[in-house]
């Protein structure tokens, strides 16, 4: 039997905005890892013992100091080669509504935040497979366009 087996997550946090829904964008700080001094969202490794869900939901914590108020599972999987180390990824994707007045509290693996509304999506995240992963998010689970959408509804409290 075929197994595939992923070691790292992705999450996108959203908030709903008047103008619409904006996509949190987390600036990497020099030094810490792969991809200095680019925006990008929350991504992490899945530790030993662990599920992907569990490690979204810990990473997200770590890295914002947010427990959302909605998680969804996203039927999508973000992949992607990693060149320097010859490997593809394949990461499970992960969608987070941030709670109204929610503050912000990065980790030293970043060094500034911005919210991007829907409109500008296409021009501020660099990688298309994130361009992907928000069009999904926002039909699907924003917009409660896909029946599957509380199918994949997950309770961070039950986890």
């Amino acid at each position: 039997m075929a197994k595939v087996k992923s070691t790292r997550i992705a999450v996108y946090v959203y908030r709903k905005a008047p103008s619409g829904p904006e996509f949190l964008q987390l600036h990497r700080a020099e030094g810490a890892g792969e991809f200095p001094g680019i925006w990008g969202i929350v991504y992490g490794g899945i530790k030993s013992g662990e599920t992907a869900v569990e490690a979204a939901l810990r990473e997200l914590r770590e890295e914002t100091g947010l427990t959302p108020k909605i998680f969804h599972q996203v039927e999508f999987i973000e992949t992607f080669y990693h060149r320097s180390r010859d490997r593809i990824s394949m990461l499970p994707v992960f969608a987070a509504q941030a709670p109204k007045g929610f503050s912000l509290k990065l980790n030293s693996e970043h060094d500034d935040h911005r919210w991007v509304a829907l409109g500008d999506v296409s021009t501020a995240f660099v990688w298309r497979v994130q361009r992907q992963a928000i069009a999904i998010i926002n039909e699907e689970i924003i917009n409660a366009h896909s029946p599957a959408a509380g199918l994949l509804k997950i309770d961070p409290a039950s986890m």
